[in-house]
């Protein structure tokens, strides 16, 4: 049975698979991964219940939890790990393989690992198709996996993304269902992909993967899920006046390394730096959701930089530093 987990008239409700949102506790942590990917070809869907209260809120969020990423780097060096093993079967290979073992380098050399997407929808069936898909997350903005051999910044617990949906994208009278995949051909293994969380559900009979959609929509869920239940949620959010601001209260920079103090008027569900130079913005991880808000960027390399600070509430407010500008000489 398919549960709400309701805190309240003027809380947001979240609606979920199971009882408590903070329960989505596996494979996307620590430990066995389960090949529980999102990915071109992994592609995960919940099921979940009419939202028949709809009326009593403003805003709607579809929301997936979401861990163990891997660097950019290292996604460069296990592409060119394929390439260079690849080449030496190529150097080595009769004339009528040449021509597949070419092929499949010059195809990874297409599969770039820069801004690689998971992508999220709801419908009120199971065929995506047509659907308006939205934006949940990048991969440089994921908490990364650990690393055995290597020390690294942003290794963190998984944690949720939420993205903004049209209220009459949510259903008062039918089933909703929420799916999340990326349309990124690297993202075809559990090495390369970051990974969904999961809950425990013996009998779960709402939870769904598609292995066919290949970057695309899915059009139905292919395979039931038993055991386990992705950590897939709608949040319908009431009208609110809550007070949100953010400021920079002090800000350094030292050998590459940015540190920001900010002061915020509300409570933060995350306050992220977000660092800019001429090309665009650069990655400085998934930010932070514990006091104190003090937030650090590391190896800013050599030129001209601005950086704002932005923080978002659990009622989807959404509050902006305005930019500073800054250089590391």
């Amino acid at each position: 049975m398919l549960l709400c987990n309701k805190l309240g008239a003027s809380e947001p409700l979240y609606i979920a698979n199971l009882p408590n949102i903070h329960e989505y506790e596996l494979f996307a942590n620590n430990g066995w991964t389960g090949n529980w990917y999102v990915g071109y070809d992994h592609c995960w869907i919940t099921e979940l219940p009419p939202a028949p209260e709809k009326k009593n809120f403003k805003k709607a969020f579809i929301g997936v939890k979401l861990g163990r990423a891997k660097s950019l780097k290292q996604l460069k060096a296990g592409i060119q790990g394929e390439i260079d093993a690849l080449s030496q079967k190529l150097a080595e290979a009769a004339p009528a393989e040449k021509a597949n073992l070419t092929a499949e380098i010059e195809s990874l050399k297409k599969k770039s690992p820069e801004n690689a997407k998971i992508i999220i929808a709801v419908s009120d069936n199971a065929d995506f198709s047509g659907r308006k898909s939205y934006l949940a997350a990048l991969n440089s903005e994921i908490p990364l996996e650990g690393d055995n051999s290597e020390a690294l910044n942003n290794v963190g617990e998984s944690r949720w993304f939420w993205t903004e949906v049209p209220m009459s994208a949510i259903s008062a009278e039918k089933t909703n269902f929420v799916a999340a995949w990326s349309d990124n051909p690297l993202f075809a293994s559990v090495s390369y992909a970051p990974v969904i969380a999961a809950g425990w559900s013996e009998k779960n009979k709402y939870a769904y993967l598609s292995t066919d959609n290949f970057g695309k929509a899915p059009k139905n869920p292919e395979k039931k899920i038993s055991f386990f239940t992705p950590a897939l949620c709608i949040r319908l959010v009431p009208d609110n006046k809550q007070i949100f601001k953010v400021s920079v209260l002090k800000a350094e920079i030292n050998d590459g390394v940015l540190r920001v103090q900010a002061n915020i008027e509300g409570e933060p569900e995350r306050l992220r730096l977000r660092v800019f130079d001429d090309n665009g913005e650069v990655s400085t991880g998934f930010g932070i959701s514990t006091p104190p808000w003090h937030i650090t960027a590391h190896n800013l390399e050599k030129g001209r930089y601005s950086f704002e600070l932005d923080a978002e509430d659990r009622f989807g407010n959404r509050a902006e530093s305005g930019k500073k500008t800054f250089a590391v000489e």
